[in-house]
């Protein structure tokens, strides 16, 4: 307070100083008006114009001073606003810094919390599938059995292999499914897989369901190579999002959904399958988290959001990609990218070289 004062009374002095030398500044003119009254003769007329002349210019040197003063004002304006400028700027900087921080750390608490969710989940998720596995297992061996003793009735055989077979598909799920929240792909050998019959499996497996919920599944399949991904991976990404179109169309008129095999046309690119709808779509509020799990479009409880989290890690498992595109005039559509397997036995290297094998 002492200094302040000190320099508020430094200030005032030499304020004072400086009115006090701009007023002798005008007495400038009196040496030059004494000479000029001693050598100009006694005329009134000469007399007056150089008292005029010493009246008007006697405050030139405030007018210069002052003149100067307006420059440094201005001067110490300009420098004060751009200070301002820079402050506020810095301001806007630590403001923005201060809102990533904070969203940065809100994404970091989501990550932990869904973190802990995924391992409850796979802590549960493993229990299941080992108590699930045990009953399933009976089963098939049962239905193994059955198929044996009642060989001899064609229709019974028919029915008994579609159910091992499903029974099968359940198993090699359960297993893929752990290693998919395990974020792990397992040491398993597999065969290249045939995406055609993969998906006509999963759209026959699913149609009858359709049908019921006014749904027309259309499917339309072209050839394309064997893909590196297991059969059942592909059938339950199809499934999935089968399921989900079906949902989607329920109740709806002239409800449809379309799986699509594409055309295989440039050697090595991946082999491409849509599932397509002509519903509603996905809310834009979630496409941009749509295959991140505990996302889901139900507005009950009944679904956990886990569905295309897990198919996303299926495929992902084995260098596939799925993503999701706005289906032109309405609806959503699904696309799944594949892998194509190189030099099978079952799809030689013509596929590569885009050539034919007689």
């Amino acid at each position: 307070m002492q200094k302040v004062a000190g320099d508020k009374s430094n200030h005032g002095a030499g304020n004072g100083r400086r009115r006090t030398l701009l007023w002798v500044s005008g007495a400038w003119t009196l040496p030059f008006l004494g000479l000029g009254y001693w050598l100009l003769p006694s005329v009134g007329w000469s007399r007056w114009i150089i008292t005029t002349f010493a009246i008007l210019a006697a405050p030139i040197p405030a007018l210069l001073f002052w003149r100067a003063e307006r420059g440094n004002l201005q001067g110490r304006i300009a420098a004060a606003e751009e200070d301002a400028a820079q402050l506020k700027l810095q301001l806007e900087t630590v403001r923005y810094r201060t809102s990533r921080l904070r969203e940065e750390l809100q994404a970091a608490d989501r990550q932990a919390r869904l973190s802990h969710q995924l391992t409850l989940l796979g802590q549960f998720t493993a229990g299941f599938m080992h108590e699930f596995n045990n009953p399933l297992a009976i089963v098939a061996g049962r239905i193994e059995v059955l198929l044996e003793e009642r060989k001899a009735d064609a229709e019974l055989c028919s029915d008994l292999e579609q159910m091992l077979k499903e029974t099968r598909y359940m198993s090699n799920i359960a297993r893929t499914l752990l290693q998919a929240l395990r974020r792990e792909r397992g040491g398993e050998v597999f065969d290249a897989s045939d995406p055609q019959k993969a998906l006509g499996d999963a759209v026959e497996a699913l149609r009858p369901a359709a049908q019921m919920a006014g749904v027309e599944l259309v499917d339309e399949f072209v050839e394309a190579p064997r893909v590196d991904v297991p059969e059942h991976v592909i059938g339950e990404v199809t499934r999935g999002l089968i399921n989900n179109a079906v949902e989607a169309l329920r109740g709806r008129d002239a409800a449809k959904a379309w799986v699509r095999l594409e055309p295989y046309r440039t050697a090595g690119a991946r082999v491409v399958a849509r599932i397509e709808d002509n519903g509603p779509g996905v809310p834009a509020s979630i496409r941009e988290h749509l295959f991140e799990p505990f996302i889901s479009q139900s507005q009950g409880r009944e679904r956990l959001g886990l569905g295309l989290f897990l198919a996303a890690s299926l495929l992902d498992m084995y260098d596939g990609r799925i993503r999701y595109e706005t289906r032109e005039g309405g609806g959503a559509s699904f696309v799944i990218e594949l892998p194509p397997a190189r030099f099978t036995r079952g799809q030689p290297y013509h596929w590569f070289a885009g050539g034919t094998t007689e």
